[in-house]
């Protein structure tokens, strides 16, 4: 059996091939840590139920990454209520909650149902779920 040179080049660019598919798989997040996501959600509710901004928990150790709408639009939060334990998605906790804001015309407050996700690597994030 003779190993001619057109196999050898086969040969050496299917090893070449196989070495570089070995590193092409996208990066897959870590799971979330529900206990972690759950303490952050609450820490994020408490800020904004105490008039804080969301910005300020950006300068917090570690650092929280915040967007809800109604907070960055000034709407103040009196009371909040987390329903069920929520779910885990992939690297994200989804987690309903019942928030009681101050009425925007002075009369009755507000209740509103809103869904957050939490992530919690490779930052901690609560983002206002939009579903």
């Amino acid at each position: 059996m003779t190993f001619r040179i057109n196999d050898a080049w086969r040969m050496l660019t299917l090893v070449i091939i196989a070495s570089i598919s070995c590193g092409c798989s996208e990066p897959r997040a870590a799971p979330v840590d529900v206990s972690i996501a759950r303490e952050t959600l609450i820490e994020v509710l408490e800020h904004w139920k105490n008039g804080e901004t969301p910005e300020s928990l950006r300068s917090r150790s570690p650092e929280i990454v915040v967007q809800e709408s109604l907070w960055s639009d000034g709407r103040q939060l009196r009371d909040f209520q987390l329903n069920g334990e929520g779910r885990v998605e992939d690297a994200n906790w989804f987690c309903e909650v019942e928030l009681t804001l101050e009425s925007s015309n002075g009369r009755d407050p507000e209740t509103r149902t809103i869904t957050f996700v939490v992530g919690t690597d490779p930052v901690l994030t609560v983002f206002h779920a939009i579903l």
